[in-house]
């Protein structure tokens, strides 16, 4: 109970200060979080705003896209599948060159650090790494984040980058990341329920746990 009340108490901080990281809460805790400690959210932007943050966060989208034809030769880029419903084009190679053949790719058990930009399917952005200035870092197979990111950056190399395009299975499913209105009955939600989403993710470093 404390554990999970601690973890409500840091969840709240960093969503009031706008450096929420959803992808590094599991979709089970939000729930508990709100029967723990009553979690609000502020007032959603007004719909000018949702608008016009859905259609930058669109063409954010589309350019990355664009630039990976654009290195590509112009050729459509190739949408690699991992599983049903969890898919990613490649963006960047790893750094290094020739050397990259050599370098650790991410594997089970590994503790990774990550940037990351987070987006709904209309273009919007819910959370971003680099904005904020702090790398998201975790350890493979712990269910730390959400299983489409971590399954998505398997076999990354430092210097990687990725879009990966999630299914709301992959994501936070039928739950979404959402907290209570201010009336008790309405929920604002930051993932709506059933959202597939979209993580352009950059690969900073991994290494093995310790014991393996």
């Amino acid at each position: 109970m404390l554990r999970n009340l601690a973890v409500c108490v840091a969840f709240a901080s960093l969503q009031a200060s706008l450096a929420f990281a959803p992808a590094a809460v599991a979709p089970s805790q939000h729930k508990r979080c709100r029967s723990l400690m009553g979690l609000r959210m502020q007032d959603e932007p007004s719909m000018a705003r949702r608008s016009f943050l859905g259609t930058a966060g669109a063409s954010v989208l589309l350019g990355g896209v664009r630039h990976a034809a654009k290195k590509d030769g112009g050729k459509k880029p190739q949408f690699i599948t991992v599983e049903p419903g969890l898919s990613y084009i490649l963006k960047k190679e790893p750094d290094g060159g020739p050397l990259a053949k050599l370098a650790l790719a991410v594997s089970p058990g590994d503790f990774v650090v990550i940037n990351y930009i987070a987006y709904l399917k209309d273009g919007t952005i819910f959370d971003n790494t680099i904005k904020r200035k702090k790398p998201l870092a975790f350890q493979i197979g712990k269910k730390q984040v959400v299983p489409g990111l971590e399954k998505g950056i398997m076999g990354m190399k430092p210097g990687e980058q990725r879009q990966l395009f999630l299914k709301a299975e992959w994501g936070y499913g039928e739950d979404g990341v959402c907290f209570e209105g201010k009336d008790d009955e309405e929920e604002n939600c930051l993932v709506p329920p059933d959202s597939d989403l979209v993580y352009d993710v950059t690969l900073v470093n991994t290494g093995p746990a310790p014991n393996n």
